[in-house]
């Protein structure tokens, strides 16, 4: 059987996303009704104009007064799974402590007033993702991290700090890894528990979140790690600035790094393509980016589909964080064909970066075909608060992503913060390290 490798050029990278701990709540409902919308996004509850005018205290200050009122004017129910009390409350004491408190320590409390919109779950669109959009200044460890189990595991660096590729973080700044996790838990959006361990490599590595949250002072970051050998070290890690981190990483940032010798890591930047695995009789399907796809592109993978060389179909959505809702349905319409999606021949690989649009198609094949999921349980809800629109704080430069609508996988009053896999396959740090794929290594496996 001759390989077959079909690509569609990368159309750009969407939106940064947001998820976190699973709250048990149930998903969006009908929308309530909204606060009224200030009459300038320059203007606060107060009437202070937040911008270059205003000294330190009265700019924080307005910043912070406007903040729930913005999100109130966007987000069609923000109190879901949060009191109005409560959230005013929370800003009243932000700014009760603004005399006294750091720049970075105000960042953090306007983070965690933020994510408690969130904290019931399927909201990840709501968050304040400082490393994205915004001026706040912050930088950045020049790592990439990737939580396996328990562990925060380096998975990638630029020099000098390639060598800790492999190893994992122990303590930082001397707080052991569990604690500063702990500590950084309350300020990630979330949609359910896999949106945190999505998320949360990317709050571990900004030092100005640590040393808002008191757990690091200025200049190089402290990091106690374990080798895969055992061996120990300390190393401190002098950051880099955001820009250059993202122009490292990609402002998203939060996928495994691309491996050209691993399959399913090859072409995380492809929206869309496919290939013969196994011994020939699976076709291997990456759909990685919800993007318009060209109607040539769509045919081409319909003929691949109903071809009956293929004992098996494996749609792969470990690395599809959503895009454009209305770019859906011909992707969905060609796996719900009942030539594809009937008698156990198609299998769905999630993950914790399968998210907004990629978790509505997980819902919809779910429902609508024989499809078995097989993976770790998606980072997405299967309905959402989607659509995000932007309250940007003026003085601080601060700009929170807040969520205008609801995006229905389908039902719009699905309780489930996620959809736990038929066959739960964890990714581990040695498969990682090897280069295997535990989950797709079990789908060929199988007898077909």
């Amino acid at each position: 059987m001759i390989d077959l490798l079909a690509r569609v050029p990368a159309l750009g990278m969407a939106v940064l996303l947001t998820l976190v701990a699973a709250c048990g709540s149930a998903a969006p409902t009908a929308p309530a009704a909204s606060a009224s919308v200030p009459a300038s996004p320059m203007t606060t509850a107060t009437g202070a104009t937040a911008g270059p005018s205003l000294d330190r205290n009265a700019g924080w200050r307005a910043d912070i007064a406007m903040l729930v009122p913005g999100m109130a004017a966007i987000h069609p129910n923000l109190t879901h799974g949060v009191s109005r009390a409560d959230l005013d409350a929370a800003g009243a004491a932000l700014a009760a402590t603004v005399e006294t408190a750091t720049d970075d320590q105000l960042m953090v409390g306007v983070l965690r007033i933020v994510a408690m919109v969130s904290k019931a779950g399927c909201d990840a669109h709501t968050g304040a993702y400082i490393w994205g959009s915004g001026t706040y200044p912050v930088d950045s460890m020049p790592l990439r991290l990737w939580l396996f189990g328990d562990e925060v595991v380096v998975v990638d660096a630029l020099p000098p700090y390639r060598g800790l590729i492999g190893s994992r973080i122990d303590t930082i700044e001397g707080h052991p890894i569990a604690d500063v996790m702990a500590a950084i838990d309350p300020i990630v959006p979330r949609d359910n528990a896999q949106t945190v361990r999505l998320l949360m490599p990317r709050f571990l590595l900004i030092p100005q979140v640590l040393r808002g949250l008191g757990l690091a002072e200025g200049g190089v970051v402290s990091l106690a790690l374990t080798a895969v050998d055992g061996a120990q070290s300390n190393v401190d890690v002098q950051p880099i600035s955001m820009a250059a981190y993202n122009a490292w990483a990609g402002p998203y940032g939060l996928h495994l790094p691309a491996n050209p010798n691993v399959l399913y890591l090859s072409l995380i930047d492809e929206p869309l393509w496919w290939k013969v695995a196994g011994d020939g009789d699976t076709l291997f399907v990456q759909y990685n980016r919800v993007d318009p796809l060209p109607t040539q592109v769509l045919g081409d993978l319909g003929n691949a589909l109903r071809a009956p060389d293929y004992a098996r179909v494996v749609l792969d959505l470990r690395h599809n964080f959503g895009g454009e809702l209305s770019a859906l349905d011909p992707i969905q319409a060609l796996f719900e064909d009942p030539a594809i999606g009937a008698h156990d021949r198609l299998f769905v690989l999630t993950g914790r970066n399968t998210f907004s649009a990629g978790s509505l198609l997980v819902a919809r094949l779910d429902k609508d075909t024989d499809a078995v999921i097989v993976g770790e349980p998606m980072g997405g809800c299967p309905t959402i608060w989607s659509d995000p629109s932007d309250v940007a704080l003026p003085w601080s430069g601060i700009v929170v992503s807040v969520a205008d609508d609801v995006a229905v996988g389908v039902d719009p009053v699905d309780p489930r913060l996620t959809i736990e896999p038929d066959t739960v396959v964890t990714l581990t740090r040695e498969d990682w390290a090897d280069g295997r794929d535990p989950a797709l290594d079990l789908i060929v496996a199988a007898p077909p």
